[in-house]
C-alpha cells in the first residue's frame, strides 16, 4: 500500500474512534440524565408539600 493509502487508513481510524467516542458519550449522558429524572421521581413521590422547597 503507498503512502497515501497509509494516510487515508489512519484518518479514517481516528474519525471512527471520534465518531465511537462521541457516541458512547452521548449514550452515556441519556443514561445519565434518566437516572437522574428517576431518583428524583422517586425522591418527590407521595410528597404532599412537593412545592414548597
Amino acid at each position: 500500500m503507498n503512502s497515501i493509502g497509509w494516510i487515508v487508513l489512519v484518518l479514517a481510524a481516528i474519525v471512527g474512534a471520534i465518531i465511537g467516542a462521541f457516541v458512547f458519550a452521548a449514550a452515556g449522558t441519556v443514561v445519565l440524565l434518566l437516572l437522574i429524572a428517576y431518583v428524583a421521581d422517586k425522591l418527590t413521590r407521595g410528597d404532599d408539600n412537593r412545592g414548597d422547597y
